[in-house]
């Protein structure tokens, strides 16, 4: 079916047709529409003015801007207690205040994780290495950890850290670090892997999950790595190998026999085949949103191989790749919860609190730090239900100042039906049919929910207001008519196209609501009075749209 891309006078926003054509032909067309899906899928979505940049330094020297990565984050910095001494204070308290001390434990680790996962999501919101970020979330699905099981926020915090720091490096120097993580030994019970009796889950995910996948060991090679990290643990913030609890007999894992350790297995795992396509998939499926064909396949696990493992030139070769940008992929994937919601703050130039969208996540389901299971989050269509449509929408209503956390925080309710003006309810009003999206329409747990929507009503109370004037936008791009402004706006918040009969369905809405508000003429953008709570609207059907959750 033909599709329809913006068409007024700011060029960050056209999407040029000779793009396509130069992509059959196998070249690449560098414009807005293609700078638009690099930053949509090596970051977190972009203003116009990053986009029209963008262009302008032209494909190569952008990817390479994103691919430089800092000289140095200063990460915030969260003292870590003492444990002997903690012990040794809390024997000395009565129960009555030791039952108070865990609590104001309790409560710093909260602060703490609520601190951190604030500033983690505000440097993603101001676009500071977006590349480096989002590795850093995606070894954050891939590695996965959680608070639930840990419950040490600061073991969390050197997790993310680890992941940050080599993000774009070496998977073979990140896999080594991640088997030494005090979180992930945690999790995956690696802490009681002891020679007299073996625990295989941390061998099991490592080689399901991290490296080889399915299908490529057997049960004998995950009990026998089992024997090989045990006695690997964290003691006191300190990685430590106990040798009485390490088995250092002979073991055979995928064929290969002798006194092997942990590190050893390591090494086996990443001189399999089948590791650097397992790695190369889950890297092409992350950025693409679909499964690579073989052959394309097959070639980046080769570039994987070839390079040891290292990321960078990975992505570099992907991002300069035609195939990177064919019209399967422009525009389809479904974005994850936190994408949707820093991409919108993005889009739109604003500056909400951070933990509004960190909970705000939570809500739709990718809670930060608290992953669902050891698989980490799914992703694609797992991603939309009825219920996180219209979760959605008031989440972009808010955003956008037109829905008050007011109106649809309620725990009682199974999602976020009466609140707000409802996605399908202003779809049906711009004569279009509801759209509920993919995947079985489910509410998320309660306790999830109420979590969430807790903090959200904490920062209710802080007033935010969020600052941008549409009306001001459109008027100084030049843009008349209301095909132009839902053009302009189509163009401003969505990462994908708009179907033909929904643009026409969106423009009859702007007259319905220009002639219920009684603003008319060809310089009604001038009042703004008038013209603004009108744009917002639109504005937040757009994001409403099933289109609204592609980029």
């Amino acid at each position: 079916m033909d599709r329809v891309r913006p068409s007024f006078a700011l060029a960050v926003l056209l999407f040029l047709p000779a793009s396509l054509a130069a992509q059959r032909a196998g070249k690449l067309a560098w414009d807005a529409r293609t700078a638009e899906h690099l930053w949509n899928r090596a970051g977190f979505g972009a203003p116009p003015s990053e986009i029209e940049r963008a262009v302008a330094l032209g494909r190569e020297a952008f990817v390479a801007e994103l691919l430089a990565g800092p000289s140095e984050v200063e990460e915030p910095f969260y003292p870590r207690a003492d444990r002997s001494e903690l012990r040794e204070r809390m024997r000395e308290l009565t129960p009555e205040e030791r039952k108070r001390e865990v609590g104001r434990m309790r409560d710093d680790e909260e602060a703490t994780l609520r601190d951190y996962l604030a500033w983690w999501v505000e440097r993603m919101v101001r676009g500071e290495d977006p590349l480096l970020e989002c590795m850093t979330l995606f070894w954050h699905g891939h590695f996965t950890s959680s608070m639930s099981d840990v419950k040490n926020a600061r073991e969390m915090i050197a997790q993310n850290r680890l992941f940050r720091r080599h993000a774009l490096g070496s998977f073979r120097e990140l896999l080594h670090a991640i088997a030494r993580d005090a979180a992930m030994l945690e999790y995956l019970d690696n802490d009681v892997n002891r020679r007299e009796s073996p625990n295989e889950n941390f061998a099991r995910e490592l080689m399901e999950l991290f490296t080889l996948g399915e299908g490529n060991y057997s049960e004998q090679d995950v009990k026998e790595a089992a024997r090989a990290f045990t006695g690997w643990r964290h003691e006191d913030g300190e990685f430590r190998v106990v040798r009485r609890a390490h088995d250092d007999g002979e073991k055979t894992v995928l064929g290969r026999t002798g006194r092997l350790d942990g590190d050893d297995v390591l090494e086996l795992l990443l001189e399999q085949e089948a590791c650097p396509r397992f790695l190369a998939g889950k890297l092409l499926f992350h950025f693409e949103g679909a499964e690579p064909e073989a052959e394309r396949l097959e070639r980046y696990a080769r570039l994987l191989r070839a390079n040891d493992y290292a990321i960078r030139p990975f992505l570099e070769a992907l991002f300069l790749d035609p195939e990177f940008y064919r019209p399967e992929v422009l525009g389809t994937r479904i974005t994850a919860p936190l994408d949707f919601l820093v991409g919108t703050t993005r889009r739109l130039g604003i500056d909400p609190p951070p933990r509004s969208l960190v909970f705000g996540a939570g809500v739709l389901g990718q809670k930060l730090f608290f992953p669902p299971n050891v698989k980490g989050w799914e992703s694609g269509e797992a991603w939309i239900t009825t219920a996180s449509l219209m979760q959605r929408g008031n989440l972009a209503g808010f955003l956008l100042g037109e829905v008050s956390l007011r109106d649809f925080l309620d725990e009682e309710t199974s999602g976020l039906e009466d609140s707000g003006p409802p996605a399908q309810a202003m779809a049906g009003e711009a004569g279009m049919e509801g759209g509920t999206g993919a995947g079985e329409d489910a509410a998320l747990p309660r306790k999830r929910r109420s979590e969430g929507f807790g903090e959200l009503r904490s920062l209710e109370r802080l007033g935010w207001r969020p600052r941008f004037h549409l009306s001001e936008r459109l008027r100084r791009a030049g843009v008349s008519g209301d095909e132009g402004v839902v053009d302009a706006l189509a163009g401003m918040l969505l990462g994908g196209d708009l179907e033909p009969d929904t643009r026409r369905s969106l423009v009859r809405y702007l007259g319905e609501e220009r002639a219920k508000a009684g603003v008319s003429g060809t310089d009604w953008l001038d009042d703004s009075n008038g013209s603004e709570p009108i744009l917002r609207r639109l504005a937040h059907l757009i994001l409403s749209l099933p289109e609204g959750q592609l980029d």
